[in-house]
């Protein structure tokens, strides 16, 4: 058996008892469940330094800065010109380093610094995040009651845009406490018609949700009596 072989064969094996392991805390949480739990934790977070340096820092950042991206030909022409402004994402890189003064105590107020730069830089994105969310959907909720198509009305779209009208209509009087509900008001009848309607809301996100997982699920049991089973039986065989 090659090397390429005896790596797929190993990998199978060892992602198949991983999979028990962590399937095994349904029964109760044990040693071999928290031992593949901490093996996985720190698989991903020494896969994550080396995929930012291996597909961001290194092939954007540093062979720009030294000129890797340029090619030379044989005739002496390059594939682009080298661009010297690049050495400028050292600026960016040293604001970062500030960071690691927060293991100093007299000097940890810089790494406070670049934490607040931080912190406004992501409220910034997720303001902006926002806004490009929700205002498509408010100008998505306006919707013609009355849908014609050419010179005909079409039935269905304009019952479907009634039927999603009057549905956010009645979830959004039920949130609506800016006024006190006055008993008898057509306000305080239709507001727990809400409930049922946010609960339809919910339940289908929920079953999206299961529904996820168990495709999830679905993919490790397959891998588990497909290809881990083979893998255990070649083992076998082997020996």
């Amino acid at each position: 058996m090659n090397s390429a072989a005896t790596w797929a064969l190993t990998s199978t094996l060892v992602g198949g008892l991983g999979t028990l392991a962590i399937f095994s805390f349904l029964a109760k949480e044990n040693r071999f469940y928290r031992f593949f739990e901490h093996l996985f934790i720190g698989i991903a977070a020494g896969l994550g330094p080396i995929v930012v340096i291996r597909d961001f820092f290194w092939p954007k950042v540093i062979e720009p800065m030294f000129g890797g991206n340029v090619t030379v030909y044989p005739d002496g022409t390059l594939s682009e010109p080298y661009q010297p402004l690049y050495w400028l994402y050292i600026v960016p890189m040293l604001f970062g380093c500030l960071y690691y003064f927060i293991y100093s105590r007299r000097y940890a107020w810089l790494a406070k610094v670049v934490i607040g730069f931080t912190l406004g830089l992501y409220a910034t994105l997720s303001i902006r995040g926002f806004f490009s969310e929700v205002v498509p959907q408010l100008q998505g909720s306006f919707k013609p009651l009355l849908v014609r198509t050419g010179d005909s009305i079409n039935l269905y779209e304009s019952l479907n845009n009634c039927v999603f009208v009057i549905i956010l209509l009645l979830v959004l009087n039920y949130f609506f406490f800016t006024f006190g509900r006055r008993e008898g008001a057509l306000q305080a009848k239709v507001a727990p018609l809400g409930r049922p309607l946010l609960m339809v809301c919910f339940g289908a996100f929920f079953g999206s949700t299961v529904m996820a997982r168990l495709a999830l699920l679905v993919e490790r049991v397959q891998f588990l009596l497909r290809d881990w089973v083979s893998a255990v039986v070649s083992l076998a065989g082997m020996g």
